[in-house]
């Protein structure tokens, strides 16, 4: 998936105004909530069919983080 594509994917997932980008901190997203991160769980394992487990999100600060625990293979520029 292209990175841009995963960017505009994820800011609808959360109903984020702001745009996103990669140095996005989620946790300072007004949206960013437990209901939040059970929709990016899901849409992750949708779109990249991979399960990541919720200890995971204590690690995820950042866009790039959560792109590193889905495989940056599954991302082109």
């Amino acid at each position: 998936m292209k990175t841009s594509v995963f960017l505009e994917k994820l800011q609808e997932e959360l109903e984020e105004d702001e745009t996103l980008t990669i140095e996005t901190n989620l946790k300072q997203l007004e949206s960013y909530d437990s209901i939040s991160l059970l929709s990016v769980i899901a849409f992750v394992d949708e779109n990249f069919d991979k399960k990541i487990d919720t200890k995971h999100f204590k690690d995820i600060e950042t866009v790039s983080d959560l792109m590193n625990v889905i495989g940056k293979e599954n991302f082109e520029d």
